[in-house]
């Protein structure tokens, strides 16, 4: 797990982003490029999904289209632009 002290301001505004549902790449994206009224790239959006993962303040999940349902996966399993991704208890809790 990564140290808490190595999440960035833009780290955590992504985790907040993953607070109440299900969220793509693309989607977290866009949506900070509005409101921070800046250029957001997709990888820079990536690196922070994986390193929320990876301290363990989001999971990454493959969504099951024949089966209606997201499973979680490693966050190895595939691209992270093909992820969705929501915040787990421990995310909830550095949120506080």
């Amino acid at each position: 797990m990564v140290g808490c002290h190595l999440l960035n301001a833009f780290d955590l505004d992504v985790l907040g982003r993953v607070a109440n549902d299900y969220e793509a790449v693309h989607t977290i994206r866009s949506d900070i490029e509005r409101d921070l009224a800046r250029t957001v790239s997709a990888s820079e959006t990536e690196f922070a999904l994986v390193r929320l993962v990876d301290a363990g303040f989001v999971d990454a999940y493959s969504y099951d289209a024949q089966g209606r349902a997201y499973r979680k996966v490693n966050i190895g399993f595939g691209p992270a632009a093909q992820l969705w991704f929501l915040i787990s208890r421990a995310g909830h809790e550095k949120l506080l």
